[in-house]
């Protein structure tokens, strides 16, 4: 059997899916796939998951598990005998195919499920909007410390309060740190560092290869190779961005390689402590949370002393500069400085991004140059 990975109604994942499939997207402790991947692991069934993305291809050829890109499942599924749209109370999330043909797009998939006869009610958790990315973080951060049945480790150096903290091999907690697991857990990956100073409240993950300086990070989830300074709680960061100096970020998702200047800070509660909106595509949507932060798109970089409103929508490839209140949305490739915007030309963009990515020791990929490429011409530029 093979399970086969899916995006559906991924328009409401900008911009955080511009350059990740929904699957990739960052959720407590692990990429949503790599939950699937490890739910399918612990019991003992074979995951061959590849998902169509860019250019790449799956085709099928034996009885196979579909499931929705935005879809956790919980521990006690068990396969269908027969082909079953699987249901989390009236939504769609997947479905069994026992028998050919199989299909291989997004619209075979809608006219598969479209003549399923059968149909079953799954136990999980189904990402429905950008917000419930955050919504859901430290639910998700507690699940999956648990589900990896981590173990306590012996921390000599650092000020402890509780007993689920976990730091794995290589990783450096040093001396005059504060880690506070009392109402979460905390997990700190391979090659991870906590420097002096700073201070981690569970329940966190740190990611491998992150470094905590001077910072205070709160029910967060940090991504590989992140550099946080500040103030973090809350939040998401996807991986391989810095937030290297004092300011504040709230109740907010950060995409790959975004860079966030000095007293960067963002807002994540109105005045009047309503409801917030974002803007995505053209539409406001009220997401009936009182704290919510932004969302910042791969690639964007924000200059020194920038202030982020309450639900803010940043594309990739953003570049603000000067200080101040930036707009409530910015669409992709934007070049703001002060009053003045022009476009980001594409090429410099591209140029830019293989310098940043090689500071971490990446090369970019020709596929990923080409999915930056056809975000440039495909992108919402809707405002």
């Amino acid at each position: 059997m093979r399970v086969i990975i899916y995006e559906d109604n991924q328009e409401k994942f900008y911009p955080l899916t511009n350059l990740f499939p929904q699957f990739g997207l960052r959720l407590g402790a692990k990429v949503i796939a790599e939950h699937t991947a490890s739910f399918f692991k612990r019991n003992k069934m074979a995951f061959a998951a590849r998902a169509q993305f860019g250019l790449e291809s799956v085709r099928p050829a034996q009885p196979s598990l579909y499931l929705s890109g935005r879809l956790l499942l919980n521990e006690n599924f068990r396969l269908p005998a027969v082909d079953t749209e699987l249901k989390i109370e009236s939504e769609t999330v997947g479905f069994f195919k026992k028998t050919p043909p199989y299909p291989n797009t997004l619209d075979e998939i809608k006219e598969v499920i479209t003549g399923m006869k059968e149909s079953k009610q799954v136990n999980g958790m189904v990402v429905r909007n950008i917000w419930d990315l955050i919504t859901h973080n430290t639910t998700m951060l507690i699940k999956h410390y648990s589900l990896e049945r981590r173990k306590g480790s012996t921390i000599r150096n650092a000020y402890v309060k509780g007993k689920n903290i976990h730091v794995a091999k290589g990783a450096k907690v040093h001396k005059l740190t504060f880690l506070d697991a009392t109402d979460g857990p905390i997990f700190i990956d391979r090659d991870a560092e906590v420097r002096p100073f700073s201070t981690v409240i569970g329940p966190s993950y740190i990611g491998t290869g992150a470094i905590i300086d001077q910072a205070k990070v709160v029910r967060s989830s940090i991504g590989p190779y992140c550099r946080i300074g500040g103030e973090v709680e809350d939040s998401i960061f996807q991986g391989y961005s810095n937030k290297h100096h004092e300011g504040f970020i709230g109740h907010s998702f950060i995409g790959e390689w975004v860079n966030l200047g000095a007293l960067t800070t963002n807002s994540d509660l109105k005045n009047n402590y309503g409801t917030i909106r974002v803007h995505i595509c053209g539409k406001d949507h009220d997401t009936g949370a009182i704290k919510l932060g932004c969302f910042i798109g791969d690639h964007s970089k924000l200059g020194i002393g920038t202030l982020i409103p309450t639900g803010a929508v940043i594309g990739s490839f953003v570049n603000f500069a000067g200080g101040g209140m930036m707009p409530r949305f910015v669409r992709d490739f934007q070049w703001i400085v002060g009053r003045e915007e022009e476009d980001y030309d594409l090429e410099k963009a591209i140029r830019t991004a293989q310098i940043v990515m090689k500071r971490r020791n990446v090369n970019m990929s020709r596929q990923y140059k080409e999915t930056i490429r056809f975000l440039h011409g495909k992108i919402c530029r809707s405002n």
